[in-house]
Parts: C-alpha cells; sequence; structure tokens
C-alpha cells in the first residue's frame, strides 16, 4: 500500500489474485479531496436515534486525494489518504480496504471515494474494521464510527466540504497475464 507521506511511486506491486501491478499511466486528472469537522456524537434525550453534534475544535476527517483512477464507466475517483487530525498534528491514518495475510498486504494501494456523488463512504480497512464514515455532501453532515461493530456513532461529522484538486497522476492495473507477456 502507498505510505502516508512518502512520496508517490510510480508502480507498486501487488500481491492479490490476478494483479501484480498498479502503476501510474502518464495521464493526469482533476477530482475531489474532502474534509469535515468533527465533534462528539451525543445522543438527543428528546428523539431516538438521533445524535448532536458537541463540537470538538481543530478535530477533522480529511480525504486527501493524490492520485486518481479510471472506473469501468470511464469516470475519475480519487485516491490517496484518509486521516484524523487535530490542529494539524496527524492522528490517525486510515488504511486502504485490504488485510495482512501472512504478513503481507492484500488489498488496495490507496484509499478512495466517489469523485462525483453526493453521499460519501470510506473505510479503514475491510469491512471498516479499524473505523468507517459516511457524510452527505448536500447537507455537509455524517457520522464517524470507531469500528465496523458500533451501532451508534462515535463522532459527528458537519461543513464537510470538497476541494478541487488538479494534476493528480492517474493509476491503472496490470493484470498477471499482462505482467507475464513483458
Amino acid at each position: 500500500m502507498a505510505v502516508f507521506g512518502e512520496p508517490l511511486k510510480s508502480e507498486y506491486h501487488l500481491n492479490g489474485t490476478g494483479y501484480d501491478l498498479f502503476y501510474q499511466t502518464g495521464e493526469v486528472a482533476e477530482s475531489y479531496s474532502m474534509m469535515c469537522d468533527m465533534g462528539k456524537a451525543v445522543p438527543d434525550p428528546k428523539k431516538k436515534n438521533w445524535f448532536l453534534n458537541k463540537p470538538i475544535y481543530g478535530l477533522t476527517l480529511e480525504l486527501r486525494a493524490k492520485a486518481a483512477q479510471r472506473d469501468y464507466n470511464n469516470d475519475i475517483k480519487p485516491m490517496g489518504f484518509v486521516v484524523i487530525v487535530k490542529d494539524k498534528d496527524v492522528l490517525i491514518t486510515f488504511k486502504p480496504i485490504g488485510e495482512y495475510v501472512d504478513g503481507q498486504w492484500e488489498g488496495d494501494t490507496f484509499n478512495s471515494w466517489s469523485g462525483n456523488s453526493t453521499d460519501i463512504k470510506i473505510f479503514n480497512e475491510r469491512f471498516g474494521e479499524s473505523g468507517y464514515a459516511s457524510f452527505n455532501l448536500l447537507d455537509g453532515n455524517g457520522f464517524y464510527y470507531k469500528n465496523a461493530d458500533r451501532d451508534k456513532p462515535d463522532y459527528f461529522l458537519s461543513k464537510c466540504k470538497r476541494i478541487k484538486k488538479s494534476n493528480l497522476p492517474v493509476y491503472d492495473w496490470k493484470y498477471t497475464t499482462d505482467v507475464d507477456r513483458k
């Protein structure tokens, strides 16, 4: 997987089934980073299954676009790093969707999210095992859960917005059969 804080590589060798390489195509694209303020999600005593936001100043969830990929519809999908930041200090860095198998990472190289939907979902590891978040850009609100087992959110997301990013390197896969032909 790509490492937060290190320069992007021109290619990443993968351990998945059917593909061996994730590489820069030489193309660049525009897409979006995202950012939300975070506060404690406090149950509303007046409404069942409703939460109030207790702001925590300086705490943000950030989806930092560093690269892009074309999806099956030829739409650009932003990729990069998802971090939780408190006063410019990165406290949590999400792992992409995947897992360690016998000490080797098997999964995505980057975190990714929709570049054209208003409903955004991101996961920390497979099935959100170490956390997940969802928010809506129309109302700018959502929730963050510390892990997939939670039925109530831990944090309230507010003031969610997208930030345009240009010149993102586009990546694509080389499948095992393509690599074997080299």
